[in-house]
């Protein structure tokens, strides 16, 4: 704080002022405003302005640690590298001669370190939230301008922080007719609703727009992380000051009227050149100019029974992972499995519910295996080939001409390869012919659509390999789900339930809160829908008691699963349970990726409803 003798000092100041004959006119500026007085002290106004400094690092500087504690991200390096900086310039600019030279060096031990920490940042938080962006600065002034009393144009309510969007056609013949498409476009009745439905799923993050128009109106939903949901908006406005302050209530989105809905349509068929009719060509391509940035994007018409409906697909940039630890996977699993990957030989099962994280897992596991030491070849389906993975040779089939699996599994042998993968194997002449060369010096990597390992393992036998052909050659059986992460900004503290505790072996003390979504439907951070992103959880049925137990005929799925849990399994319901204890997700989550499985379990004979 200023000392009592700088405000003496300033209220001397203001008096003389005061009281100054007219005729003086104003004094001149003494070198005591700009210069070091005979003590060494700061002029005045280096003083204000290193006191104006020193205010806003403090409230930036708290900023970053309370950010960087809700996000994760090393809260108690961050502090230090923005702290310490401005700590050591500040003191210098005492004892720097010039004092302008001692308040930049202030400025950039303040900057530069945010600066940092955003580069750390901006990744894992939607853009409209990054900091040192061109919306960043372009809202701190308008907030700097509103805060001197200057009114500036006003948003509407629901577009805070929402990016800037411009519709782009871009599959015309020339710039003439992409030009004459978008001032079509913009003179339709739909055209503010279209460009507010792809800003607002370009700040969730959205995959997929789809928009239903029905005789009672155009409904919208929005696929984020997975899951499709209607869009959302804000219901009620926060209300109170301070610590009694309630946030913004978020719910989802009232209908448009069919005939909005219908015409917000036809402006992103007329900017992709599609007929405004759905007719003609599936689908048809435009792109968004967002905050400056090129995104792609694809609009198809489709019917159904009950109303006509528009899908919009983004352009995403495809999730790269270098390691099964970039998925999410705990190290030790990790290392297991790369142990495994090292055998000459065995069978290796990946799996997962369709659309659950399976791929990405099988070629993540592929990217950790030899294969510059062991020729890899693939056996896949040339009528939808996966995604080519470096240093393994495709061998095709195509299933729609009626050739079979194995013909291209004859080729492939020609090579005499070292490692054998196929995806989603179905065909039980395949999968006989693959256990067979598992048995044979040949690692062999597959996977099936299963809800869980074990489940896995019985979808093998399924196909006719015998229990002690698998037996003698299962090296493991990997399974993957996939669970949203709670919103970091807007999750709510939750007592941990003395049963949660049971389960996980933890004391209240150990364990005494963990997160929930937020009563409030949301914030800005997660565009209201209490969760930001993804991440997996595994589970490794692999061992000799598992082994022991798939050659026994009267083993089934429980017997198995005890078999392996001997073996060290931890399943995927214990996984999710760390992730619910450290704070990443929530149980209403694990709650909705089980509920098919309990649904199924459910609907076998003997089972109790």
């Amino acid at each position: 704080m200023v000392s009592a003798g700088r405000v003496g000092v300033f209220a001397v100041l203001a008096l003389s002022v005061t009281v100054a004959r007219a005729d003086d006119g104003w004094p001149a500026m003494s070198p005591e405003w700009l210069e070091r007085g005979p003590g060494g002290g700061l002029g005045l106004l280096p003083l204000l302005c290193w006191w104006a400094l020193a205010a806003a690092w403090a409230t930036s500087s708290s900023w970053a640690h309370h950010d960087a504690t809700l996000l994760k991200l090393r809260p108690g390096y961050w502090t230090a590298v923005v702290v310490a900086p401005f700590v050591v310039a500040s003191l210098l600019a005492w004892v720097i001669p010039w004092s302008a030279a001692g308040l930049a060096l202030m400025a950039l031990a303040w900057i530069v370190p945010l600066y940092l920490y955003g580069l750390e940042r901006n990744p894992k938080v939607p853009e409209s939230v990054r900091i040192f962006t061109r919306g960043h600065i372009k809202r701190a002034l308008v907030g700097a301008i509103g805060r001197l009393g200057i009114k500036t144009a006003k948003k509407d309510e629901g577009d805070a922080g929402m990016p800037v969007v411009t519709l782009l056609s871009t599959s015309g013949a020339d710039a003439a007719e992409n030009k004459s498409r978008q001032e079509e476009a913009a003179k339709m009745e739909g055209f503010p609703a279209a460009v507010k439905m792809l800003q607002e799923a370009v700040f969730a993050r959205a995959t997929t727009a789809i928009v239903d128009v029905a005789a009672d109106g155009a409904r919208v939903r929005y696929e984020v992380d997975g899951l499709s949901a209607p869009a959302r908006t804000v219901v009620t406005k926060a209300k109170g000051f301070g610590k009694s302050r309630q946030p913004d209530k978020w719910g989802d989105a009232s209908p448009l009227p069919a005939a909005i809905g219908t015409s917000a349509a036809t402006v992103l068929r007329t900017i992709a050149g599609a007929n405004s009719k759905g007719e003609g060509r599936e689908s048809a391509a435009f792109s968004l100019d967002v905050d400056g940035k090129k995104k792609t994007c694809t609009v198809a018409a489709r019917a159904t029974k009950t109303s006509k409906q528009f899908v919009v697909t983004f352009e995403t940039p495809p999730f790269a992972p270098k390691t099964l630890e970039d998925l999410g996977m705990p190290a030790a699993l990790a290392g297991r499995v790369r142990e495994l990957m090292t055998l000459e030989n065995g069978v290796f099962l990946v799996s997962s519910p369709p659309l659950s994280g399976s791929s990405t897992t099988f070629d993540t596991v592929l990217l950790t295996a030899d294969r510059l030491v062991r020729d890899f070849v693939s056996i896949e389906n040339g009528d939808a080939p996966p995604k080519e993975v470096p240093n393994v040779k495709a061998f095709r089939y195509s299933a729609k001409a009626g050739e079979p699996p194995v013909a291209a599994l004859k080729a492939a042998m020609l090579e005499y390869p070292k490692a054998v993968v196929t995806r989603d194997l179905e065909d039980a002449d395949l999968a006989k012919e693959l256990v067979a060369l598992a048995d044979d010096q040949t690692i062999v990597v597959i996977s099936v659509r299963a809800a869980d390992a074990i489940e896995a393992i019985e979808k093998l036998l399924a196909l006719g390999i015998t229990r002690e052909q698998l037996a003698h050659c299962l090296l493991g059986s990997l399974s993957v789900r996939l669970v949203r992460k709670l919103c970091p900004h807007c999750g709510e503290s939750l007592t941990t339930p003395p049963e949660l505790l049971q389960r996980l072996k933890k004391t209240a003390e150990e364990l005494p809160e963990i997160k929930r979504q937020s009563p409030h439907g949301g914030c800005p951070n997660c565009a209201g829908r209490q969760y930001v992103g993804r991440t997996a959880i595994f589970e490794l049925a692999s061992g000799a008691t598992l082994r022991k137990y798939v050659a026994h005929p009267k083993s089934d799925a429980k017997l198995l699963r005890q078999a392996a849990a001997k073996d060290g399994l931890i399943s995927l319901k214990d996984a999710g349970m760390d992730l619910v204890a450290a704070g990443t997700t929530s149980l209403e989550e694990l709650q909705r990726v089980f509920a098919a499985a309990v649904k199924k379990e459910a609907g076998k004979p003997g089972v109790k409803r």
